[in-house]
């Protein structure tokens, strides 16, 4: 006889936290885990389809290694109904695994309202319910004690779908981020129906050249380069007159400045105002990606770097892609010093105070 944990939820999209739980889970029963996705939440609204959410966390116990005790059932996706109960699912591997000891793990918030869900009884009997506690949420004791629940006493941490869903965090494996950027789910949709095709495809590979940049160098916190590089052109197509409110309003000072260059600063605004990013680190470097500034940060000089160096520019970067790897700062002075040389055998003006103070004080 084995030990099997039941893990349900809408998995919209799974995230760190469900890892995490599913980790702890597993070894303090000494059992293996079963990811069995929603197809259909009572409870919440979702917005990625079944499929993805099942390849998502596929994607997830590879990343983590954990092959071997985790899995993923699409059970409730093969199912002819659109809404199925827990009732049904635990018969359903009741049945797969006669002899085995099952496991149903919830949340807390779960716990609180176990008695209203379909034969809440039943499934207590079929399957030892246990749960998480969070320490700072009144506990259900009735229901602890009528369903012979059992705790597990550690908190993983406490991350939202929701979040992820709107941009405001990445908790999330590598591969989960590139198959959301891959397949414009969640954030993507929004970033997508905000520019043309061209400049949606130049936004996705400077997201993911950013964050190679990032990790590759060792940075505390890649995933904010990742961020701002998403919408870094948030504000491209910006209606002329509702870009120009912007400027007036909250960049007055820079109004002296090309007008290709608006869209950096009005793009601070929209990340800010439609996406939620409050982060100084992030908005600054959606600021400053197009002329750069003086006292950038590593993020500011990734996304400003890769903006110009991306694959699909149309030309061999491949040398300025390595040298951003191996070192920021001396791989922020090359692509800077490249990219003056570019204007000038263009003819480009480039010589307004912002790109000059970055210039004076990069350029060696």
């Amino acid at each position: 006889m084995k030990n099997i944990i039941l893990f349900g939820g809408a998995f919209d999209p799974i995230h760190i936290g469900h890892l995490q739980m599913a980790e702890i889970a597993s070894k303090e029963l000494n059992a293996d885990v079963i990811f069995i996705p929603a197809k259909i939440s009572v409870w919440k609204k979702e917005s990625a389809p079944f499929v993805d959410k099942v390849e998502m966390i596929r994607l997830s116990i590879k990343d983590t290694h954990q092959e071997e005790r985790f899995s993923v059932s699409d059970y409730e996706g093969s199912l002819k109904t659109d809404i199925n109960y827990s009732i049904d699912t635990v018969k359903h591997f009741k049945q797969v695994y006669p002899n085995d000891k099952i496991y149903l793990l919830i949340g807390q918030d779960q716990a609180n309202s176990f008695h209203l869900w379909k034969e809440s009884e039943e499934i207590a009997k079929l399957a030892q319910i246990v749960f998480f506690r969070r320490k700072t949420d009144e506990l259900n004791i009735e229901n602890v004690n009528k369903y012979k629940m059992v705790e597990i006493n550690k908190e993983p941490n406490d991350i939202n779908s929701t979040a992820i869903r709107e941009l405001k965090s990445l908790d999330i494996t590598d591969s989960v981020i590139d198959y959301i950027i891959d397949h414009d789910l969640y954030f993507m949709e929004r970033i997508k129906s905000m520019m043309g095709l061209k400049r949606y495809e130049h936004s996705k590979s400077v997201a993911k050249l950013s964050y190679l940049i990032a990790k590759e160098n060792k940075i505390d916190e890649p995933k904010k380069a990742l961020i701002a590089a998403l919408v870094h052109d948030c504000a491209k197509e910006l209606d002329p007159k509702e870009e120009m409110r912007i400027m007036v309003e909250q960049f007055s000072e820079f109004l002296s400045l090309p007008r290709i260059t608006y869209h950096q600063f009005t793009g601070s605004v929209v990340a800010k105002e439609q996406f939620g990013i409050v982060d100084k680190e992030i908005l600054d470097a959606i600021k400053y990606h197009t002329t750069g500034n003086e006292n950038l940060s590593d993020i500011a000089k990734i996304v400003y770097a890769a903006d110009k160096i991306e694959p699909t520019r149309g030309f061999d970067s491949s040398d300025l892609i390595d040298v951003m790897k191996c070192s920021i700062t001396n791989g922020f002075e090359t692509v800077l010093k490249a990219n003056v040389e570019f204007f000038n055998e263009k003819g480009v003006n480039y010589k307004n105070p912002l790109t000059q103070k970055c210039i004076d004080q990069y350029i060696k």
